[in-house]
């Protein structure tokens, strides 16, 4: 009898342990934090753009400075992602038109890589880039960098067409998640310039906010221009994961900013001067007489 009764006892014990434990399985999952320690996030978090308008002024020459652009992102598969850039600029009474594409793979948590090929043109020049494009990702701080080959051509037959290296890089700092702060410099075919720049977005669940910019070139000339943007996608998403996570900076932009006085002014060089090679990738103005013939 006491046997019996034991075995009951033991019974009853083995049943109720495996029916805790499979409750706990059932009620009690692992933690989200443990499944997603390997977790890599889509190169873009879905379909999304944005939207600038920019305004400014150039010195020497004196002239106000409008620019308008917008970009478009979509993912390809979760590895790889696609985006197309337009722009339109004016710039002393001229006005010019912009593009790039960027296909590139990225991990949103510490790089991108790809290649980006881009163009302006206007009434006197077609400026055309294409080459890598890069973004490390080391907490708040973003390094940008874009470089490869680039070619200009004029409408005047008088003015040399040029063609070169080009490179644009950028340092960012996020100061807060919805403020960035950045320094940089681009050199285009012998046009050189360094860059001041800051971004807020004011209102994340509507994607809004407000950039600045000051820009020196080596000429001498200092631009400056100030901004509104709109990111169209998720709502609420703060200024650094729109930046790493949606779409990559408009690279029309760009080249516009970093070369303006060579799309539109050329490289002027004085009476009795020609504009010539003397670098690798330097050009500039030597007397007619002294250039070998």
């Amino acid at each position: 009898m006491r046997l019996r009764v034991l075995n009951t006892v033991l019974m009853a014990s083995v049943f109720s342990v495996g029916a805790a434990n499979a409750a706990d399985l059932i009620i009690y999952p692992e933690p989200m934090a443990d499944y997603a320690a390997d977790f890599v996030a889509p190169a873009v978090s879905g379909l999304n753009g944005k939207l600038e308008l920019d305004l400014g002024y150039l010195t020497d020459p004196s002239s106000a400075v409008f620019r308008a652009a917008g970009s478009i992102s979509a993912p390809v598969g979760d590895m790889f992602g696609l985006q197309g850039d337009l722009s339109v600029q004016s710039y002393e009474g001229d006005w010019s038109f912009g593009g790039a594409v960027h296909g590139f793979t990225r991990d949103p948590s510490s790089y991108l890589l790809g290649v980006t090929g881009g163009f302006v043109t206007s009434s006197e020049s077609t400026l055309m880039a294409i080459g890598p494009e890069a973004e490390l990702y080391l907490g708040q701080i973003s390094l940008e960098a874009w470089a490869g080959w680039a070619s200009i051509d004029y409408t005047d037959v008088l003015q040399p067409d040029l063609s070169g290296m080009f490179a644009i890089a950028d340092l960012a700092y996020y100061a807060t998640d919805d403020w960035r702060v950045s320094i940089g410099g681009s050199s285009i075919l012998g046009e050189n310039s360094l860059r001041l720049a800051t971004e807020y977005q004011f209102a994340p669940e509507m994607g809004l906010g407000v950039s600045g910019e000051a820009r020196w070139h080596d000429t001498g000339a200092v631009a400056a221009m100030v901004g509104l943007k709109g990111y169209i996608g998720e709502p609420g998403k703060s200024l650094i994961d729109r930046h790493r996570q949606d779409d990559p900076p408009n690279r029309a932009l760009s080249l516009f900013s970093g070369a303006s006085e060579l799309i539109h002014d050329g490289a002027y060089c004085g009476e009795g001067e020609k504009y010539v090679l003397v670098d690798t990738d330097t050009y500039d103005c030597e007397s007619i007489s002294d250039i070998p013939k």
